[in-house]
């Protein structure tokens, strides 16, 4: 099948052509594009060869477009400028100047203070949007696997088939009772299996990095740990288990959040359970700057609040 006119022609071409067109020369032309005179003559030749006919007339020094070149030049100035503006597109978003960072993060952050990053962030660059979708980490995941996302901050273990996984901080999960007894030696499965029990993530259930945690050692002693209640959020199972209706698991960072009710005791797990959050990438794939960019920021924070939530403890 034989080539159709338009798959002849080059970028290089439609440059020359613009160019002389514009400046009505081609020395012009070459001092603008930092190319020879002949450069641009032999470029202007095969675009002429191509569509099989002229394209300028000599005019004194200069060139004049024929009627060919004028209603060539209708259309190849558009396409010029429609791929100039697809390019420059690609750096804006390469170079961070504007676009919207789309970013997976675990659920329920709040005591890791993202919003004091995106804060920080967003002065830093205030032409770019940020997106964090905030959904299980084990969800969040395989959106990143699909390539839906570019990149995520999730809690550990997760799936990590085609996945880079880099941890970056834990944080260590704690026991809590109200009932102070409870809480005066280190918890162990073997307890837990035989105490009342408030769960919470209950749409991830099993999914939940935590819950698997706890799954799977309940599995290596051949018990099963049975929740009393399960429910969607931590301050709900909270406010049970401030009530007496059973005890539940929780990252210590989040004992310092407004919501963590007065009255309750926490104690380690034995042996001590943690939280540990990881940046997860597509193997292989590309970052965006601005990705990159976000997720050093991100590092550094995740870094400074968990130093600062040791020093508390």
């Amino acid at each position: 099948m034989a080539q159709s006119k338009a798959e002849l022609l080059s970028l290089q071409q439609l440059r020359c052509f613009c160019a002389a067109l514009e400046l009505g020369s081609f020395t012009a032309a070459a001092e603008t594009l930092r190319v020879s005179q002949p450069a641009v003559a032999e470029q202007i030749r095969k675009l002429e060869a191509a569509l099989g006919l002229d394209l300028f007339v000599r005019a004194g020094r200069g060139v004049q477009a024929t009627e060919a070149g004028r209603r060539f030049a209708e259309h190849a100035t558009r396409s010029l400028q429609a791929l100039e503006d697809a390019a420059a597109s690609i750096t804006e978003l390469t170079e961070l100047q504007t676009g919207t960072l789309a970013i997976g993060v675990f659920g329920g952050p709040a005591a890791w203070r993202l919003d004091e990053l995106a804060l920080a962030f967003l002065r830093a660059h205030p032409d770019v949007s940020l997106r964090f979708v905030g959904l299980n980490s084990s969800v969040i995941a395989d959106r990143v696997r699909e390539g839906e996302l570019e990149a995520a901050l999730v809690v550990l273990p997760i799936d990590d088939d085609r996945l880079d996984v880099r941890p970056i901080v834990r944080d260590e999960v704690v026991y809590v009772s109200a009932d102070p007894e409870r809480t005066r030696e280190p918890a162990t499965i073997a307890r837990l299996a035989a105490t009342p029990l408030i769960f919470y993530d209950a749409e991830s259930a099993d999914h939940d990095p935590i819950r698997r945690q706890l799954a799977e050692r309940a599995q290596a002693l051949g018990l099963r740990l049975q929740p009393k209640v399960e429910v969607e959020l931590k301050d709900i199972a909270l406010r049970l288990v401030a009530a007496g209706l059973g005890d539940t698991y929780l990252p210590s960072a989040f004992t310092r959040l407004p919501y963590y009710p007065d009255g309750l005791h926490t104690a380690s797990f034995e042996p001590a359970m943690y939280d540990t959050f990881a940046v997860v990438t597509r193997t292989g794939a590309r970052l965006s700057a601005g990705m990159r960019r976000l997720l050093d920021d991100l590092e550094t924070h995740m870094r400074r609040v968990a130093d600062e939530l040791d020093e508390r403890r």
